[in-house]
């Protein structure tokens, strides 16, 4: 599934826009378990521990926006927008959000192009293979 921060994606058009799709994961830095008896308590940890774990919780509201568009039959979200909160001291939430759309390839922008087939020489004259006629109109939105 292709997911961008776009409202387009290159090489495609939309063909059905299939809805909102949102995802959100909670990530906590101070509360963790001890193995003697489930007793919780606080940890002090670093800058790194602190950005993998957003990024951690980031990528889980990712893959639950994902899920989603999937079960609506899209094969792309556009408009991906990744937020994270506070929401109390050292309590994290990540949001993602996007549109789920369903999409088409476009046909080449561009016919194919050969060189000349000499069997002396080589030209570097290049002459168009089977051109490709496409209607421009039909692709705009």
């Amino acid at each position: 599934m292709k997911i961008t921060t776009m409202e387009t994606i290159a090489g495609r058009s939309t063909e059905d826009t299939l809805g909102v799709v949102r995802g959100s994961a909670l990530w906590s830095k101070r509360i963790t378990k001890y193995s003697q008896g489930g007793l919780r308590g606080l940890q002090y940890s670093t800058m790194e521990d602190m950005a993998d774990g957003l990024n951690a919780a980031k990528e889980e509201a990712e893959k639950k926006a994902q899920a989603q568009a999937k079960a609506l039959g899209a094969d792309a979200i556009i408009g991906m927008r990744l937020e994270v909160f506070e929401m109390s001291e050292g309590l994290f939430t990540a949001v993602a959000t996007g549109t789920a759309v369903r999409t088409q390839a476009l046909p080449a922008a561009m016919p194919a192009f050969e060189s000349a087939a000499n069997d002396d020489e080589f030209s570097a004259i290049p002459f168009m293979a089977k051109p490709q006629l496409r209607v421009v109109g039909a692709y705009m939105h």
